[in-house]
């Protein structure tokens, strides 16, 4: 397959699963935190609820992270999610991960400080991705879609419950 084509692959293959939008996004917590363990990062929590959804240790940095999915064009960030993201030390950062479910398939990561300026308002996805840390979310994006293609006979598996163990054991191994 073409590597431009992958991402739309990664959407459809998240679209077949046919769970509800709660579930997908339970699923998209953890699916975040086993693409960052494909990236390096050592994960800390993840977490069914409350703020953040997902801690990880890189580079001798904590991130904290708030996970969203979203088949939609417009986005809106609750001062909850943005208050359990906020970094509490130097050494810390907090992102904004939006997964965006509409092909192709796309991880939009904002980091805490500039978040603030969208509390409480609706607005466009494509706003957000002029806010993100393009870099970081296009290895997100890199990563996902190659753990979605590769997994894509047995994803149904792929539950909120197993990804959260993956990551949590995975990183604890490679880390």
């Amino acid at each position: 397959m073409n590597t431009d084509d992958q991402p739309f692959e990664a959407a459809r293959i998240l679209k077949d699963l046919n769970v509800s939008p709660s579930e997908l996004g339970y699923r998209a917590q953890a699916l975040f935190a086993e693409t960052l363990v494909r990236m390096g990062a050592t994960i800390d929590s993840v977490a069914r609820a409350g703020h953040p959804d997902v801690t990880a240790q890189v580079g001798g940095r904590l991130l904290r992270f708030q996970v969203k999915a979203t088949r939609y064009y417009s986005f809106s960030l609750t001062a909850e999610d943005l208050k359990g993201i906020r970094p509490g030390f130097p050494q810390e950062d907090g992102y904004l991960a939006v997964l965006d479910l509409a092909p192709p398939l796309t991880w939009t990561c904002v980091r805490y400080a500039h978040l603030q300026v969208i509390v409480g308002r609706q607005v466009p996805l494509a706003m957000l991705k002029s806010m993100a840390d393009a870099p970081f979310s296009s290895q997100c994006t890199d990563s996902c879609v190659q753990l979605l293609i590769e997994h894509r006979a047995s994803i149904e598996a792929f539950t909120f419950s197993l990804l959260r163990k993956r990551a949590l054991c995975e990183s604890r191994v490679e880390g």
